[in-house]
């Protein structure tokens, strides 16, 4: 990682790791790596892409192997070990509930948990999300999308 300067530190930020960029680090996207290892701004998740990223560990090793499992735990472990987990507390809770009020008073409703996740990031001051998902997450304003 590059020294980060003065001048570079006070524009230094958070930037989200939404469950699909996570799904696509464990498999080795290289498009998402180069844009994770070019990046200065800290990383983190939502405890909810945790639990979205343990049902597919899950999934993974009922219905394809138990190799396959150990191995994408191990890159998982490695992954949240270097990043800040962000949890859902009252006030992400208020926000979360704030969002879906407003996408279903314009009928533009999305999964609960991308709810969740931007009703944490957004009562915390980050609007930064890396994603594949552009379609639910660009409803929700003010949140900036970084696709790969």
């Amino acid at each position: 990682m590059e020294e980060v300067g003065i001048n570079q530190a006070s524009m230094i930020e958070m930037i989200i790791l939404d469950s699909t960029a996570c799904i696509d680090y464990l498999k080795g996207n290289k498009e998402l790596k180069n844009l994770l290892d070019n990046s200065i701004d800290i990383l983190g998740i939502t405890s909810i892409s945790v639990y979205e990223i343990f049902i597919g560990l899950e999934r993974t090793k009922r219905k394809i192997s138990e190799a396959r499992y150990n191995y994408l735990t191990k890159n998982w472990n490695k992954l949240v070990s270097n990043i800040q987990i962000l949890s859902l507390g009252i006030k992400e809770a208020i926000k979360s509930s704030e969002i879906y009020d407003d996408l279903s008073s314009k009928g533009k409703i999305i999964e609960d948990n991308d709810i969740l996740i931007a009703g944490i990031m957004l009562s915390n001051g980050i609007n930064k999300i890396v994603t594949k998902n552009k379609r639910h997450f660009n409803r929700i304003k003010p949140l900036e999308i970084i696709s790969y």
